[in-house]
C-alpha cells in the first residue's frame, strides 16, 4: 500500500473538493482519499495499478494544479 500527500492549488469550494474526492475515490486501486479544502491537500492511499503519476494526472484533468 502506498500513501501520498499531494499539495495543489485552485481548489476554491466544497463542491470542487467533493467532486475531486469522488473522482479519485473511483480510481482502480485507490483505497482511501481525503481532500482538505483549507490546506489545499489531497491525502491518498493506493496500490497497483494506480500510481502517483496517474493520481496527479486526474487532479490536473479536474482543473487543479499540482504543486511540488
Amino acid at each position: 500500500m502506498n500513501y501520498s500527500e499531494i499539495k495543489l492549488s485552485g481548489l476554491k469550494t466544497e463542491e470542487q473538493a467533493n467532486a475531486l474526492h469522488h473522482r479519485l475515490e473511483n480510481m482502480i486501486g485507490v483505497s482511501k482519499v481525503s481532500v482538505d479544502l483549507d490546506k489545499q491537500l489531497v491525502t491518498i492511499s493506493y496500490e497497483t495499478p494506480t500510481n502517483l503519476n496517474s493520481i496527479e494526472k486526474e487532479i490536473y484533468d479536474d482543473g487543479f494544479k499540482v504543486l511540488g
